[in-house]
């Protein structure tokens, strides 16, 4: 896999540096590694289907490229990775602050890495066919951000699990309204069974996370974000990181990039 990172020595989990691109022959061994230039990059992405994998906060290289790893044998084992559907998976890896304290410590970090996130969409826009975007947790504060300006970026399928912001801040007029416009559509998975938004989030924003409940106004969501579908995951998700270890959400992802209608709002079911 390609990752493509913002991390100074490309691993640091709490400094910057300028973006840089590698390829990994194995994400088991993150030792071992061939350096990209830019041209070599493009080359490989041209004209392709690609997905994109943002990570949340306090992730080591080791923990990410396992992550990353993982969603790709379940993609390449359900045939959505392969003619049809996508061509490849790359990886993105953005200073997730290693703290304690909890996840809002890095939300300065997040912002930040929005704009080497924004760099790294473009040089894709530029050479890939289309471009999806699976962010988990506070990664979907990088790409929402990355997003923020219109026609500066395009995604085509942007899906957020887990999304540690704000329940109402994809609504009309709301922090992250306007990157929508910067994509083709959104889909928004949560769980009520996810502790760490439960909890840690409330306590830290005295408010709801959109990966827990889902939109705070759904009738808003309805009426006034026509491309945003919503996938409420409580029955199949149990945990924080449990969305990529989901068969009924890789389910859901079959049918996104399917491309039939989908219903605005539903809710998955476990499977017999």
């Amino acid at each position: 896999m390609i990752l493509a990172s913002c991390r100074k020595h490309f691993d640091s989990n709490d400094f910057f540096a300028d973006l840089q691109l590698r390829r990994y022959p194995r994400l088991s061994d993150t030792t071992t590694f061939t350096d990209l230039a830019e041209g070599e990059f493009l080359d490989a992405v041209r004209d392709m289907h690609v997905l994109v994998l943002v990570h949340g906060y306090r992730n080591p290289i080791k923990s990410v490229a396992a992550a990353y790893g993982n969603v790709e044998a379940e993609l390449t084992k359900r045939g959505l990775i392969g003619a049809g559907n996508y061509d490849l998976a790359l990886g993105f890896l953005w200073p997730g602050f290693q703290t304690q304290l909890a996840f809002f410590a890095a939300v300065p970090w997040a912002n930040r890495s929005a704009s080497y996130f924004r760099e790294f969409m473009k040089r894709l826009n530029s050479a890939a066919h289309t471009v999806d975007v699976q962010t988990h947790s506070l990664g979907a504060r990088v790409a929402l951000q990355a997003m923020a300006f219109a026609h500066q970026v395009w995604v085509d399928n942007l899906l957020l699990t887990a999304a540690a912001i704000d329940n109402e801040s994809l609504e009309p007029a709301k922090e992250f309204n306007e990157s929508l416009v910067s994509c083709r559509r959104a889909f928004v998975y949560h769980s009520s069974k996810d502790s760490v938004l439960k909890f840690g989030y409330r306590i830290g924003a005295l408010d709801r996370a959109l990966g827990y409940t889902g939109p705070e106004h759904p009738d808003i969501i309805e009426r006034e974000c026509p491309d945003v579908f919503v996938a409420d995951c409580s029955a199949v998700v149990a945990s924080h990181g449990g969305y990529r270890r989901s068969g009924e959400v890789y389910d859901q992802w079959a049918e996104v990039l399917s491309d039939e209608p989908l219903p605005r709002f539903e809710k998955l079911k476990r499977q017999r």
